[in-house]
């Protein structure tokens, strides 16, 4: 059993790091140990420092205001060079006594470019700033939005805190948690399953130079409770105390790809002659969001999970609304409620590999619609949320080689495939608000869509005394159709491709040096490929003590 949870870590480790486009490896982290009779006191501490340079000149498709008026205040706002330099810190703190133990984490991230509120946007890119006077708004040429600065800038937060308990009773065991704290179920690791409604994330920490997993992961309050009648099968089952949203990129960061959603959202753009407001979110209830899940691991190490949860989507969907008479309007997210997800998964050892596949099915699932443009007041309504029947299936693998060499001392590789469908039949809808949102919009959701993502890790021992070195290499690949399930963040543009290769160096498990480069590429439409101008180079330096 132990055996197949570390494998299920590794993938889930390793997935994030794809997914996200960061690249984490396996270096050992020593923490300081304090120990007291029967008391055990853990603290880590991560200090890191990263920049990140734009290595492309902008698209014009991409970042001219007749076109692309409400997406491309983060691509105006940064020439070629220097888009982040960012220091951070996160501290952990654990405790263990008898069968008692706490867990507290928090992090803190400075920003020179944000804090210094300094943009590189021309005077013909403000005439297309949301936020900026021709829009209606109150943000000077060269500045970004309060809200955004407040985000990316500079920050302190509360992370994971909780206390646990484990019991038992017979030869059955049992642990019941408490706090803020991270849930996390199912197999699929490179694309976003079941856990997405479980979990909010920080899109600006996954979007950011050297952040890792537990940075973008945002823990929410919660009751957890596991009980394991056997060593082959057990209960888990969850109620959560509070709802977060994830956090999207501010309005006029570098990989924004909306002016109207996430901080600093004020203005949408309703052409030339006029602008509306964005108007407060629409939120959901902190009540009503559980889950229960059953787990089977066959004498054959074979392991089955069945899921049921009910949850508030974290992710929102867009409600705008247009006068063309008036060239008023007014747009706001939704955040979605009450959703239920029935899924299941299961993985098993294929030789050498672990082999895992993911399904998940909702009879509610949120979609942004456009199918209704006119309205019977004569309010152009250009766009709304409905639900929807969706389903999605993922089939991966995780295997370690050893036997080449001439290549590399050891390569981790990971593969998946998603696969997307819903009954709305092809209708006018379109993605979650990350996307576009002027008119003339043609990413309509497909009744179906599919795509592939790969990460391989090539590792190098003892390159010099103390010193191993890891070189990640991914690639993501949304082949056929799109499909946007609003709550799962689980897009899929036809032709879009991310590719990235990086360099870890790791030196006596606490020093860690690196350099990535990443690629968006897609299609020949704009509206396919709006970070298709956004390839980057970034530098990392951590240290752990």
């Amino acid at each position: 059993m132990k055996k197949i949870l570390q494998r299920k870590r590794l993938s889930r480790m390793l997935g994030g790091t794809a997914l996200t486009g960061l690249w984490l490896a396996c270096a050992q982290v020593h923490a300081l140990e304090f120990e007291f009779d029967e008391f055990l006191l853990n603290v880590d501490t991560t200090l890191g420092a990263a920049t990140q340079w734009r290595t492309e000149s902008r698209d014009k498709a991409l970042a001219d205001g007749t076109a692309a008026g409400n997406f491309n205040d983060g691509n105006n706002n940064f020439d070629p060079g220097l888009i982040s330099a960012r220091g951070n810190i996160i501290l952990e703190v654990g405790g263990e006594y008898k069968d008692l133990s706490f867990f507290i984490r928090g992090d803190a991230v400075y920003d020179y470019v944000y804090h210094n509120n300094d943009t590189d946007i021309s005077d013909n890119g403000y005439l297309s700033y949301n936020n900026g006077f021709f829009g209606g708004g109150t943000v000077q040429q060269g500045e970004f939005p309060r809200d955004t600065i407040a985000e990316h800038g500079r920050r302190t937060r509360l992370l994971d805190a909780f206390v646990s308990y484990s019991f038992g009773l017979g030869d059955q065991s049992g642990a019941v948690r408490f706090g803020r704290q991270i849930i996390s179920w199912g197999e699929s690791t490179l694309f976003s399953g079941i856990n997405a409604l479980q979990n909010p994330i920080d899109a600006v920490a996954a979007l950011s130079p050297g952040a890792e997993v537990k940075e973008i992961l945002l823990p929410t309050s919660a009751i957890n409770l596991k009980w394991d009648f056997s060593n082959n099968f057990g209960v888990e089952t969850y109620y959560k105390l509070d709802w977060e949203k994830s956090t999207l990129p501010g309005v006029g960061s570098y990989f924004s790809s909306s002016d109207t959603t996430g901080p600093g959202a004020e203005r949408i753009l309703l052409g030339p002659l006029g602008s509306g407001e964005v108007l407060h979110r629409l939120a959901p209830e902190d009540d009503g969001q559980w889950g229960l899940a059953a787990r089977y691991i066959s004498d054959y190490g074979t392991n089955f999970e069945l899921y049921y949860t009910r949850s508030h989507a974290n992710i929102p969907g867009a409600e705008v609304n247009l006068d063309l008479a008036t060239f008023t309007g007014t747009t706001r997210e939704i955040y979605t409620g009450d959703i239920d997800v029935w899924a299941g998964s299961f993985s098993t050892t294929l030789g050498e590999a672990q082999v895992y596949m993911d399904g998940a099915y909702s009879d509610n699932m949120p979609f942004i619609d456009l199918s209704s443009v006119l309205g019977a007041d004569g309010i152009l309504k250009r766009s709304d949320v409905i639900r929807g029947h969706y389903w999605q299936l993922s089939a991966g693998f995780t295997d370690i080689y050893t036997a080449l060499p001439w290549l590399a001392d050891q390569i981790i590789l990971l593969g998946e495939v998603n696969y997307q469908g819903n009954n709305l039949g092809g209708s006018s809808l379109v993605p979650p608000p990350l996307g576009f949102n002027d008119p003339g919009t043609n990413m309509a959701v497909t009744e179906t869509a599919w795509g592939y993502s790969m990460l391989a890790q090539l590792q190098y021992f003892s390159v010099l005394s103390g010193m191993d070195i890891t070189v990640p290499i991914s690639f993501k690949h949304d082949v056929d159709g799109y499909g946007n399930a609003i709550a799962l963040n689980n897009g899929l543009k036809e032709g879009q491709k991310v590719a990235a290769i990086g360099v870890d160096a790791f030196y006596l498990t606490n020093w860690q040096f690196s350099a990535k480069y990443a690629w968006y590429f897609g299609n020949d439409k704009p509206e396919d490929r709006v970070l298709s101008d956004r390839d980057n180079i970034a530098l990392i330096v951590k240290y752990t003590f």
